[in-house]
């Protein structure tokens, strides 16, 4: 191998190792929302109706605290 070859592999290596640090830092965080809604209907006297719906919301960040 010549010495411009090994300069090419290491410069590869090199650039192969930072990008996969970027990607494992940049892909360390996450947001999650989800939403439960819970509908019940229940029909009374004549034409009236009751609903009754109830929505839940829970929020989760997975991002890190530095």
């Amino acid at each position: 191998m010549t010495k411009k070859e090994i300069i090419k592999i290491v410069i590869s290596v090199l650039i192969a190792a930072l990008t996969a640090l970027a990607a494992g830092l940049g892909l360390s965080s996450c947001n999650v929302t989800r939403t439960v809604t819970t509908r019940s209907e229940a029909w009374q006297k004549g034409d009236t109706s009751v609903v009754i719906q109830t929505k839940t919301v829970e929020s989760y960040d997975g991002s890190r605290k530095y």
